[in-house]
């Protein structure tokens, strides 16, 4: 276990150097929640992204762990990072022990190795945010282990091993909604990796009784959430998702199927974001789903043939269903297409069934000369080393935001949330010129989102620029009419450019959506002393037209690196 501990600080030590970056600005530097220990209950009466940031995700225990570091440290990272790392060792520690259940004991060690150095982990480690992916998956790991150490040689599981399923599986919940699947994990182990030649109405009664305490728990957790947040689901849907019916986010997923397969076998270019046209968004059936629908059938063949002579590959690959169900996008859509961070426990079945070839490779080379044997082991310590030094060099990636923003833009330039985060940080540095550059960019690229419209409509307005904001507010109230912070833009921006009877249009429409009655009354008063003292309300809008405005050119032109024609 020590030679996997090891592994593990070699692979992510080098993210002690990091500092704050991407969501840990919003979930901890600029969060007072956090920063008020003496207050620490309010972790469990909040939602997680605060409420400036319309998230309604409920995880009162990484909050909490995140009260503790900063007080623990005066704000300082290392803190943070210096518990992801630790808290990365004992998951690979969990791992081994996980392995151990299911196979030879340096078949385990292999596995464990592998996951350790897995490239693909980066991002639960080296960004602070992680911190509740990695609580999450220690308490699956951990209590599928517990489980299956209990069930070893058949014996049943006692009351006292129940508790400390139930209290494991409490507090991953309350760390990361990820750990709901845990019931789902004992049913795939009892199935196809516990070894009991009892009747399968006794084991399934003994399991039961388990799965109705888990079942309790999840329940309570869920009325919790609903209760703080408001809201079931809770995360606010991926652009690329909205407006999406179940049918249409499952053809998005199957296209994606095979990038899904390539992070877990073979991570060689890593992403700190997944979006369009990085990676595809095809809501119909294309040939782009070809691939991934065939991928998809033989891992089903693979697991059905397998069930009863090869039980345990289908153990591995029911893990990774279950495992990649609640970021799937099917039933519920998540604010992610792809993120590396959330493949921490569908990886663990990919370097178990990686272990089960050891016992296989062990016979073939049996027969054979020692010096094979040597082979094989050098070409593992190499393989360790390549992917701890992968691992070691990527983390750095989420050093700082600066950092993570141009290497999103680096790895893939036609990524839409590359450029629309880029932009973000542009205009935050005070440099307006470029930030517009990027958020036109992101707009060329992904079209039918809203945010960037109104966004880089209330940045013109804020800078006195109305005529080249009025037709991006427009564009966004028609991709999404439900955006009472556009509408008041709009509305003013018409006031600014005198079009008095545009803006009170557009305020009599926002109040009879519901939208802030007090404010847009104000601005239907602004417009109306306009109008009184030109001539009267009822005469013709000798405003309309007569303000000094220049013609915004259209965001929909082909956009120039140095078009920088507003600012």
């Amino acid at each position: 276990m020590l030679g996997v501990i090891g592994l593990a600080l070699l692979a992510s030590f080098t993210s002690l150097a990091n500092g704050f970056a991407y969501d840990d600005r919003w979930i901890i530097v600029e969060n007072d929640t956090v920063h008020n220990i003496a207050h620490w209950w309010n972790a469990f009466g909040d939602t997680y992204w605060p409420a400036i940031r319309n998230g309604a995700l409920y995880r009162p225990l990484t909050i909490l762990g995140f009260i503790l570091q900063w007080a623990a440290g005066g704000g300082t990272p290392l803190v943070f990072h210096v518990m992801n790392v630790v808290l990365y060792a004992a998951l690979c520690a969990l791992v081994y022990a996980l392995a151990l259940q299911v196979l030879p004991r340096r078949a385990a060690w292999v596995a464990a190795a592998l996951y350790a150095v897995h490239p693909v982990h980066v991002e639960a480690v080296g960004n602070v945010v992680g911190q509740g992916e990695l609580w999450a998956a220690i308490s699956l790991v951990g209590g599928t282990a517990i489980y299956l150490a209990a069930r070893r040689d058949g014996l049943a599981v006692d009351r006292e091993t129940k508790g400390l399923i139930v209290a494991v599986y409490l507090l991953g919940a309350l760390f990361k909604e990820n750990a709901i699947v845990l019931p789902a994990l004992l049913v795939v182990a009892e199935a196809f990796a516990v070894r009991d030649t009892r009747p399968w109405r006794v084991r399934a009664s003994e399991l039961g009784s388990l799965l109705v305490w888990l079942a309790f728990v999840a329940g309570i957790v869920f009325a919790i959430r609903v209760w703080v947040t408001g809201d079931a689901a809770g995360d606010t849907e991926h652009p690329a998702l909205r407006g999406l019916g179940m049918a249409q986010r499952t053809w998005v997923m199957l296209a994606l199927v095979p990038e899904f397969g390539r992070l877990l076998v073979w991570p060689a270019q890593l992403y700190a974001d997944y979006s369009p046209r990085h990676v595809p968004v095809l809501t119909t059936l294309a040939p782009g789903h070809a691939a991934g629908a065939l991928l998809l059938l033989c891992l089903a063949v693979l697991a059905i043939v397998s069930a009863r002579r090869f039980p345990f590959v289908t153990f591995a690959l029911a893990w990774i269903a279950v495992c990649l169900a609640p970021v799937a996008n099917i039933l519920i859509p998540t604010g992610i297409l792809i993120a590396e961070r959330t493949l921490l426990v569908p990886s663990v079945a990919v370097v178990l069934l990686a272990g089960s070839l050891v016992p296989w490779i062990e016979q073939r080379l049996a027969g054979l000369r020692r010096e094979w044997s040597t082979v094989a082991a050098g070409a593992l310590a190499v393989v360790l080393m390549l992917g701890a030094a992968k691992s070691a060099e990527r983390q750095l990636t989420w050093k700082d935001s600066d950092t993570v923003f141009d290497t999103m833009i680096e790895d893939e330039p036609l990524s839409f949330k590359a450029h629309y985060a880029s932009g973000g940080r542009l205009f935050d540095e005070h440099r307006p010129r470029d930030a517009e550059r990027e958020w036109r960019y992101a707009i060329a690229l992904f079209p039918s989102y809203y945010a960037v419209y109104q966004d880089l409509a209330h940045r013109y307005r804020e800078a006195h620029i109305c005529p080249a904001a009025i037709p991006l507010y427009q564009k966004a109230l028609e991709l999404e009419p439900d955006l009472p912070l556009t509408r008041a833009g709009l509305a003013a921006c018409y006031l600014e450019v005198a079009e008095f009877r545009r803006a009170r249009t557009v305020s009599r429409e926002a109040i009879a959506w519901g939208f802030y009655r007090k404010a847009f009354e104000y601005i239907i008063e602004r417009a109306d002393s306009a109008l009184a003292a030109n001539d009267s309300l009822d005469g013709a809008n000798r405003w309309q037209g007569k303000a000094s405005r220049r013609e915004a050119p259209s965001i929909l032109q082909p956009i120039r690196p140095d078009d920088q024609r507003h600012w």
